[in-house]
């Protein structure tokens, strides 16, 4: 008797941990795209609202790519194993859309062709310099631009993010032109590294009434590491592009790398 309640107790720690298992890798599969290696995308211009022009308007800013200007690899969809489909389809009833493995969008499909407010459009457009994103409008009377994603990245580099094929506020314009190191947080580094990168106006961006006004660009990609590790709190860097500008045309601006590890 003891021996059949001791099968039985070793059977069922078997089922309870087995279905822990499934179900702590259903939630690994399944965590949120901020627990992942991933980036932040922000593009923030204030100074356009109200502002009233003639024609199209077209506003240019650096995107997230590689050095080269290659957009980052974002993890491709697998499909579970077969014993995890089985699982997953007879014994929790898992929707099918879910069996089929979470799919990301990669850096196109999550800028290009998006609608903001004020009738502006984004769409991934080669310059002489590489590729930018352009911000586009045919409206009379312009209105801010506030435009945000998160892309899962397959892996990044936060030491040495530009010469090592992670994502930076591309294109650069000049080669890295200052480093400084200090030491903040205890025992957590964080070094600052810093670039020029473009912005570009449309020439009807140009009158009196708008140059007083200041367009302000604030642009950020933030890069962080998967959280689920080991050390998980280390390896983000942060890259930002903070002006002023009072003009249309091309503009040489300078871009910060800041990474912490």
């Amino acid at each position: 008797m003891k021996k059949i309640i001791t099968y039985f107790l070793l059977i069922l720690l078997l089922i309870v941990l087995s279905g822990l298992y499934v179900v702590e890798m259903n939630l690994r599969d399944w965590r949120a795209d901020e627990l992942r290696p991933h980036y932040e995308y922000t593009v923030k211009i204030d100074g356009l609202s109200g502002t009233e022009v003639s024609g199209t308007t077209k506003i240019l800013v650096p995107i997230p790519a590689t050095k080269e200007g290659v957009f980052a690899i974002t993890p491709s969809q697998e499909k579970p194993s077969f014993f995890k489909s089985l699982l997953q389809e007879y014994v929790f009833h898992t929707p099918e859309k879910y069996i089929r493995g979470i799919y990301f969008e990669n850096t196109t499909e999550s800028l290009d062709n998006k609608s903001l407010n004020g009738n502006w459009t984004t769409s991934i457009v080669s310059t002489k310099h590489g590729p930018m994103l352009e911000f586009r409008t045919n409206e009379s009377v312009l209105a801010d631009i506030s435009f945000s994603k998160i892309v899962v990245l397959e892996q990044m580099n936060n030491e040495d993010p530009i010469n090592e094929s992670s994502p930076i506020l591309y294109p650069i314009a000049s080669e890295v032109s200052s480093v400084g190191e200090d030491y903040q947080y205890f025992r957590s580094m964080s070094r600052v590294i810093t670039y020029e990168t473009y912005i570009e106006m449309s020439d009807n961006i140009n009158s009196k009434d708008i140059i007083n006004k200041d367009i302000k660009f604030d642009i950020s990609l933030e890069v962080y590491p998967d959280v689920t590790e080991r050390d998980g709190d280390k390896g983000t860097y942060k890259n930002k592009l903070d002006v002023v500008v009072a003009e249309s045309g091309e503009l040489k601006k300078n871009a910060t790398i800041e990474t912490y590890f």
